[in-house]
């Protein structure tokens, strides 16, 4: 029984997207951890709202595309219940677009436009279906931006480490996606839906991946290793999330054979971005 309520919850934060949503409150943490930005409450609500919102129109628009015989459990369940589901996408895009209004001096217009313009383009080209391509990409760097353009825009770069971080984020941001991609290339494949992987074979992804995950890790260890010494103030623990970031797709890659027929891959490759809230909370 307890194992049966587990899997149902662990189906309804998934297919629902929450588990995205804590993950980009963690990347937000690790972001003002880094930047060393002290942000307002309210921009902590607009985080996981605003991604909830994208996340919850493309599956939408998914399951509207693929239709009540996806296999794919999000977009079935994004079909089945596409009524309520839009009228609440919608009231959150309204207290989004809201809340956004009331950060207009540390977002400013400007870039609030450019990274909403880029996430509807995003689903604009992923909708028309003609560009195959980078979906990987286009979602890691507007995730990306989302979490870091409003610390970045209160502090700066306060050390030459923060780009550093940013990007080895951003490499770990894009394994995750690709890693997902190759995990569930099977399904997405049945619903015409092949990303990257009808570029580039599954193999050649795959080694990929698992170069990249190793060169991100043993970088982020050795700014963790160094970073005292070569920048005060900056935080080891950090270092060592985002060392967890680049090292897990890999990880999960090289024992695929483990999470074959288990969500468990899911439930790890979004985890390790909830951690970014340890250092913040603890001050680590």
């Amino acid at each position: 029984m307890r194992t049966v309520l587990e899997n149902k919850v662990w189906f309804y934060i998934h297919v629902l997207s929450l588990d995205i949503c804590l993950g980009v409150l963690g990347s937000g943490a690790l972001a003002t951890v880094v930047t060393g930005a002290k942000m307002k409450t309210v921009w902590w609500l607009l985080l996981p709202l605003s991604v909830w919102v994208i996340y919850t129109l493309d599956h939408l628009l998914d399951g509207k595309k693929v239709g009540e015989h996806s296999i794919n459990p999000r977009h079935k369940f994004h079909y089945d219940h596409s009524k309520i589901l839009s009228i609440l996408c919608g009231i959150a895009a309204v207290l989004a677009a809201i809340l956004a209004f009331l950060l207009l001096r540390e977002i400013v217009l400007l870039g609030g436009v450019l990274l909403a313009t880029l996430a509807f383009l995003h689903l604009g080209i992923a909708r028309w279906g003609k560009i195959r391509f980078g979906k990987e990409f286009s979602v890691a760097l507007i995730y990306t931006m989302g979490v870091w353009f409003g610390p970045l825009l209160v502090v700066g770069f306060r050390s030459w480490t923060v780009p550093i971080l940013l990007f080895l984020f951003f490499l770990g941001t894009v394994l995750n996606l690709v890693m997902n991609s190759l995990m569930e290339a099977e399904l997405d494949k049945h619903e015409g839906q092949v990303y990257l992987l009808g570029v580039l074979s599954p193999k050649l992804a795959r080694e990929w991946v698992l170069r990249l995950s190793l060169l991100g890790f043993i970088s982020a260890l050795v700014l963790a290793g160094g970073i005292r010494k070569w920048a005060l103030g900056s935080s080891v623990s950090a270092c060592l999330i985002i060392a967890l970031i680049c090292a897990v797709p890999g990880g999960i890659l090289h024992y695929a054979d483990r999470f074959q027929d288990s969500q468990k891959y899911r439930i790890l490759g979004e985890g390790v971005f909830i951690l970014g809230l340890v250092p913040w909370l603890f001050n680590l």
